[in-house]
C-alpha cells in the first residue's frame, strides 16, 4: 500500500497512456465500455434515493449500454427530482474526484474506494448483465490490487478516473431523449425541455473532463487566476 501513496503521477507517461487506453476503450468499445459507466450512474440513484429517504430495490443493466434503478417511492417531490438528476452527474463527477485524489500520489484510495463501490453494486446487481458486469470489475480491480505491481496499480488507478472522465461525456451525449430517459421523466416532472436537461449534463461532464485533465498533466484544475480553484492541487 506504501507504494501507491505519495507517487508523484502529474504530468507522467502513465497518465498519458492510461488515458489513452480509457479513450481507446470507451470509443471503440461502445456499450462495453459504457456498461461500467453506467453501474456509476446508476450508483448515483441508488445513493441519492437513500438520502432523500426514498430507497431503492437494486439496479439492472441493458444490453445496449443503459440500464435503471429500481426505486421504491417514485412520487413527485424534491427527492425524486434529485435522484433523477444526479444520474449522469455521477460518473463525470466521481471522475473528477478521482483526479483530485490521484494528483496527490494517493492511488490506492482510488483502487479501494472502487472495491468498495463495485462489491455495494454487485451486491444490488438484479440481472445477469449487472451481475457479470460488476463481478468482472471487481475482480479486475482486486487481483490488481493483491498481485500487480506498482506501476500497473497507478495504471489502473488513472485509466478508472479516466474512464470515468470520458465516459461521462460520452453517456451523456449518447442519452436518448424519450419520455422513459431521465431527462424525459425530468421534462415531464418541470416542463423544462429534454434538451436543456440533456444540455446540462453535458455541459457539466465536459467541464469535468477539462478540470480532470488538466489536474492530471498540470496539478491544477483551471488557468491561474479563476476561481475557485486558481491554486496549485
Amino acid at each position: 500500500m506504501d507504494d501507491l501513496i505519495g507517487v508523484p503521477v502529474v504530468g507522467q507517461p502513465v497518465v498519458y497512456a492510461a488515458g489513452f487506453l480509457a479513450l481507446l476503450l470507451v470509443v471503440f468499445t461502445g456499450s462495453w465500455a459504457g456498461s461500467i459507466v453506467t453501474v456509476a450512474h446508476e450508483g448515483g440513484h441508488m445513493f441519492m434515493s437513500v438520502v432523500t429517504f426514498r430507497g431503492f430495490d437494486g439496479f439492472g443493466l441493458a444490453d445496449g449500454g443503459g440500464g435503471g434503478t429500481s426505486v421504491k417511492d417514485q412520487s413527485w417531490g424534491i427527492g425524486y427530482l434529485l435522484t433523477v438528476v444526479v444520474g449522469y452527474l455521477t460518473p463525470p463527477l466521481l471522475g473528477l474526484g478521482g483526479a483530485a485524489i490521484l494528483v496527490h500520489g494517493n492511488a490506492w484510495a482510488i483502487l479501494a474506494a472502487s472495491v468498495v463501490l463495485l462489491f455495494v453494486a454487485f451486491l444490488y446487481s438484479e440481472n445477469a448483465l449487472a451481475f457479470v458486469v460488476t463481478l468482472v470489475a471487481l475482480t479486475t480491480v482486486v487481483l490488481v490490487l493483491w498481485l500487480g505491481g506498482p506501476l500497473v496499480q497507478i495504471t489502473l488507478a488513472a485509466a478508472v478516473v479516466w474512464w470515468l472522465l470520458i465516459g461521462g461525456v460520452r453517456s451523456a451525449v449518447i442519452m436518448g431523449r424519450s419520455p422513459t430517459s431521465d431527462a424525459g421523466r425530468l421534462s415531464r416532472s418541470t416542463w423544462i425541455p429534454t434538451i436543456v436537461w440533456k444540455s446540462f449534463w453535458i455541459t457539466v461532464a465536459l467541464v469535468c473532463l477539462y478540470a480532470g485533465g488538466r489536474l492530471l498533466f498540470t496539478g491544477t484544475a483551471w488557468p491561474a487566476g479563476v476561481w475557485p480553484f486558481d491554486g496549485p492541487a
